[in-house]
């Protein structure tokens, strides 16, 4: 488990979603819970950090350590806590990508088979999934059975970061829940990560990049060395070859926020030139779209996208 900034799980203090938590806890506290519950919204924007918290309260609630509901804050002494840290927690079952790498159909099985199973405890047993837009149809299809009939003791919680079309057989089997930040609530996080962890951002341009994508794009620039004063083509130069090697999509995606950034700027320097700017931004994000696609030769692509910002100023 990553010690990384990022890492919801490292997140003891739950900030501009209070009211969302309330939610969650007046449902459980009066046993209407939904058996799959969905949560709707932007990656990044801590969806994941708000369903850790509402675990914490459930879980530790009888414990000396107990959730501070009031601070909406978790006592890193808890035994719950630590037990998820651990990875010794039976109550609690994760899937979510790690390292880059996606939910394949192999682990919803083997979820399936721990469900099948008897357990000893009287706890109700929560299952979150992560990302659930990027099920592929047969991991879907493996999953199905088990939320249309989830026994007693089961809830599951899916969650959907909106980065692609959510299959409509998941869709209609939750009760859906949307979640969102405005500006100034994205702003609170951020200043307090940043005054936590003395983070050094990549952007101010705050309307188009949630508080969870900052974090790990800081967290990238570190690992790879990345100057904020380099120009576009550098910062491709490190992260696309890295990208090759790792296959890590969040890679790929700090890519296109770059790119989208940067032609972001240049067209509100050109207003008389938006069309060819806007086709030169799609044709080179294409471009890194097939890169992934198909594993282009690095060498080829970036010199494909020096060549297409050659009349661009840098």
């Amino acid at each position: 488990m990553s010690d990384s900034s990022s890492n919801p799980f490292k997140s003891t203090k739950l900030i501009s979603l209070e009211k969302y938590f309330d939610e969650m806890v007046k449902l459980y506290k009066s046993n209407t819970f939904p058996k799959v519950l969905l949560l709707n919204g932007k990656k990044g924007i801590g969806k994941f950090t708000l369903v850790f918290h509402f675990l914490n309260y459930v879980f530790s609630k009888n414990e000396k350590n107990s959730y501070n509901i009031k601070e909406k804050l978790i006592d890193t002494k808890s035994i719950f806590y630590n037990s998820i840290l651990n990875q010794t927690c039976a109550d609690v079952i994760f899937l979510y990508e790690e390292n880059g790498k996606a939910i394949k159909i192999e682990d919803v099985r083997n979820l399936n088979s721990i469900l099948s199973k008897s357990t000893l405890s009287t706890n109700p047993r929560f299952i979150v999934i992560d990302e659930v837009e990027l099920l592929n149809t047969n991991t879907v299809n493996a999953l199905l059975r088990t939320l249309e009939e989830p026994s007693n003791n089961n809830y599951f919680i899916l969650i959907n970061n909106q980065q692609a079309h959510l299959i409509e057989t998941i869709s209609s089997r939750c009760i859906r829940n949307n979640i969102f930040l405005n500006l100034a609530e994205r702003k609170k996080i951020i200043d307090y990560f940043s005054s936590r962890d003395k983070l050094n951002f990549l952007s101010d341009d705050l309307n188009n990049l949630t508080p969870g994508l900052l974090l790990k794009y800081n967290e990238i620039s570190d690992k790879y060395k990345i100057d904020n004063k380099e120009n576009l083509l550098s910062k491709l130069n490190k992260l696309l070859p890295a990208y090759k090697k790792e296959k890590n999509k969040a890679l790929i995606n700090m890519s296109i926020f770059l790119i989208d950034n940067f032609f972001y700027h240049l067209l509100k320097e050109n207003k008389n030139k938006i069309d060819s700017l806007l086709s030169l931004k799609s044709i080179i994000v294409y471009k890194i779209n097939d890169f992934c696609i198909f594993n282009l030769n690095i060498n080829s692509v970036l010199n494909f996208i020096e060549l297409e910002l050659k009349n661009v100023r840098q």
